[in-house]
This record gives structure tokens, C-alpha cells and sequence, in this order.
């Protein structure tokens, strides 16, 4: 009798000691790199304007400096290791163009040289588009002008090889561009008879014509604009979101009931991928890390669920999804993504395949900001801006977090 009573007691205690180490497990993993408290800022900023915003969309981040976009058309470039302000520059005075994000008519090389590209108008009062060059101490290196007369479109854009295209829309698929050295070297100009809307995207130059009432074909060049391939693109196959830096074209379909079909593609058409997912409120189609370098972020195809949960979906179209009630995320070149929810912040590393998982990184509670109205940027490594009371902005390095015992 005493046998079998001690037999239900191990019984019993066996998978009780079960979950006990299972729930160590995942506690020890929880934990690690996890503050209830935000490390002390390395420095902040006071933005003189009020009423400011920070975003990935203008802010970016160079070797040595940040560059931030006001709200009144101050580029403000601080010392992203001290915070010191580099300079202060007006990027559209004499134009009468008012924008405050980069891309199509702003961009950095890895320096820090900034290339603003607005329209001035002369004496006789003839509109020209000026391309601007500044040092991040504020100075101007050096100023070019163009004469075509711009139909809608135009932009400038940094290639791979660190040179400068400036695609200029004169009338419908006609689009005259040019070619510059960072030192502003004239390279070369040429005609296209197509649309031109972004630049260089991912290592390549994209041009579109329209085919017919519901498809176009697109053609793809490298920085020697040398054809690389060309996709016929059918409107059937929903939305083109863009040339991956994965190598991959990638569509899109809103399907119904909420779902969104994700389609990748090889160069040649053949389907690598093809993913339903429903509820997505948020993708990334395009490189949008705020830190500019050679390394972008290429391990898979990202997006957010309306729940605000994370997905990720690698080269072979495996599938990986972080539990998160994350508003918004931001990647980096090094394969780390920043999740911003309600009350914390948290940053994963990626790989490159799914059969590697998702991996925690650091976890902040960023609840004493509520109040503050706080907007994050991520440049990668750890290391977060965040702007509080729309004017002040502070660097945290989350690789000085506390260790959670």
C-alpha cells in the first residue's frame, strides 16, 4: 500500500516539476536586456520651434551626425554622439516649396553631405530646379541649376556607387536626368521615354510605361544605366509594392474580408512566395531604416496585424509572427527591429531564415513618457531617439539597460 501511495505522489510532482522549469524558461528569456526604468539619456536636444514631430521620415542617421526636419523647413544636424548642434540650415529658402521629409527631394550619403533638390525662380521670375549640396557643418559645397521646365515630377536620389541622379519630368514618359559626382562632377545626362517616381530603390533605377488600360511594363537599370531586366506587369496581379532588397519583386492584393495576399517574385516572374494574411494594417515594401549605409535591412518581408501583432516572412516564405500590440516599427540595417507599443518599447533580431527564431533583445517601459507625447526612431545597434513635448529630443542606448536578476 505504502508502494503505491509514493508511486501518485511522483506521479503528481512530475509534471508539476514540469511546468516549475518550463516557467523558469520562459522568465529567464523575458527578462533578458528588461528595465522597468528608461536608461539615462546620453544626451538631449532642445529644438528652438514648437510643435515639432520626429519620425522615420525626417530624420536620418550618418556616420557622424543626426539630420532632423522640422515642421518650419530647419534642418537641424546634431553630433549623434554628443548632441551638439552642428549646424542650422534653411533648406528652402529663395524657394517657394515648403516639405519636411526625405526622400524624393532630400537625401544623405553616409558622411553626412546633405542634397537638397527645390525650385527657385530667377530675376525674370523663370522657375529652374536648384540642386544644394551642404556639409553637416552647414556649409554649402556647392549649387546646380537646370533649365528643363518641370511637367509634375522630379527628385534626386543617391546610387549606389555614392553618385548623384536627379530625374527631371518634362511632359508624360519623358524625363530627362543627370548624373553627378558627390563633389558635383557632371557624369552625365540622359533621355527617357518612360515615368520615373522614386530613383534608385534598393541598388536599382525603375522606369514604367503604360501598355494598355490595365498593365505596364517596367524596366529595371543599374548606376551605369545599364538594363538589368525588364517585368511586364499585368493589373491583375494587384499592386506592384517594389524591387526588394531581397532581389525580389513583391505585390500585393487586398482580397476580401480583410485579407491581403502578398505575393515575391524572381526577376523572371517565377513565384518564390505567396502569402494570405489577414487583418494587416501595416507593411514595409520598400528600404526605410533612418541609418544610412550599405546595410539595409534584407531578412525578410515585414508588416504589423491589426491586433498589433508582428510578422516577418523569409526569403522561402516561412512565416514568423511576434505576439505584440505594437502602433508602429521601425528595422535596421544589423537585422534589428524596433516594436513601439503603449507602454514599452522592444527590440528583436532577425535572421535571415525562419528556422532561426525571432530573438528578444531588449525591453523598455516607456510609461513615464505617456504624458510627454513621446515619438521614437530607431537607427539600429540599440540605439533610440525619442522626442518628448514635441521639442525635446534625447539619444538612449538600450545596451546600457540594467539586468534584470
Amino acid at each position: 500500500m505504502k508502494k503505491v501511495i509514493l508511486l501518485l505522489h511522483v506521479k503528481r510532482w512530475v509534471p508539476l516539476l514540469i511546468i516549475m522549469l518550463f516557467s523558469s524558461i520562459l522568465t529567464g528569456t523575458a527578462s533578458a536586456g528588461t528595465s522597468k526604468k528608461l536608461p539615462d539619456p546620453d544626451w538631449t536636444f532642445f529644438v528652438p520651434e514648437e510643435h515639432s514631430y520626429m519620425s522615420d521620415s525626417n530624420v536620418r542617421i550618418t556616420d557622424q551626425a543626426l539630420h532632423f526636419m522640422s515642421i518650419d523647413n530647419q534642418m537641424f544636424n546634431l553630433d549623434k554622439k554628443t548632441g551638439k548642434l552642428l549646424s542650422k540650415t534653411s533648406y528652402t529658402a529663395g524657394s517657394n516649396m515648403s516639405f519636411n521629409f526625405f526622400g524624393t527631394y532630400a537625401q544623405t550619403a553616409p558622411n553626412g553631405t546633405v542634397y537638397i533638390l527645390t525650385p527657385v525662380k530667377n530675376r525674370s521670375g523663370i522657375e529652374k530646379q536648384r540642386l544644394t549640396a551642404y556639409h553637416a557643418n552647414g556649409k554649402v559645397l556647392w549649387t546646380k541649376y537646370f533649365d528643363e521646365k518641370i511637367r509634375s515630377m522630379s527628385g534626386v536620389s543617391v546610387m549606389p556607387n555614392g553618385n548623384l541622379f536627379i530625374y527631371l519630368e518634362t511632359a508624360s514618359e519623358r524625363v530627362t536626368s543627370y548624373r553627378y559626382s558627390p563633389e558635383g562632377k557632371f557624369l552625365g545626362k540622359n533621355n527617357w521615354d518612360a515615368s520615373i517616381y522614386n530613383g534608385f530603390v534598393n541598388g536599382l533605377l525603375q522606369t514604367i510605361n503604360s501598355t494598355s488600360k490595365t498593365s505596364s511594363r517596367m524596366k529595371f537599370y543599374d548606376f551605369n544605366m545599364r538594363q538589368q531586366f525588364q517585368y511586364n506587369f499585368d493589373f491583375k496581379e494587384g499592386v506592384f509594392s517594389g524591387f526588394g532588397s531581397d532581389g525580389l519583386l513583391h505585390f500585393q492584393k487586398n482580397l476580401d474580408n480583410n485579407v491581403t495576399s502578398f505575393t515575391a517574385k524572381t526577376t523572371s516572374g517565377k513565384v518564390i512566395w505567396s502569402r494570405k494574411i489577414n487583418d494587416v494594417s501595416y507593411y514595409q515594401d520598400s528600404t526605410t531604416s533612418v541609418a544610412v549605409s550599405k546595410r539595409v535591412f534584407s531578412n525578410g518581408f515585414t508588416g504589423i496585424r491589426s491586433n498589433g501583432s508582428f510578422f516577418m516572412i523569409d526569403r522561402k516564405g516561412v512565416m514568423q509572427t511576434v505576439p505584440a500590440s505594437a502602433q508602429t516599427y521601425q528595422t535596421a540595417g544589423d537585422g534589428t527591429v524596433m516594436l513601439v507599443e503603449d507602454s514599452k518599447i522592444s527590440i528583436y533580431q532577425t535572421t535571415a531564415s525562419a528556422s532561426v527564431q525571432i530573438k528578444l533583445l531588449h525591453t523598455v517601459d516607456i510609461t513615464e513618457l505617456s504624458s510627454s507625447d513621446p515619438m521614437f526612431v530607431y537607427e539600429g545597434g540599440g540605439i533610440v531617439y525619442v522626442m518628448t513635448d514635441n521639442s525635446k529630443i534625447s539619444r538612449l542606448n538600450l545596451n546600457k539597460l540594467p539586468k534584470s536578476t
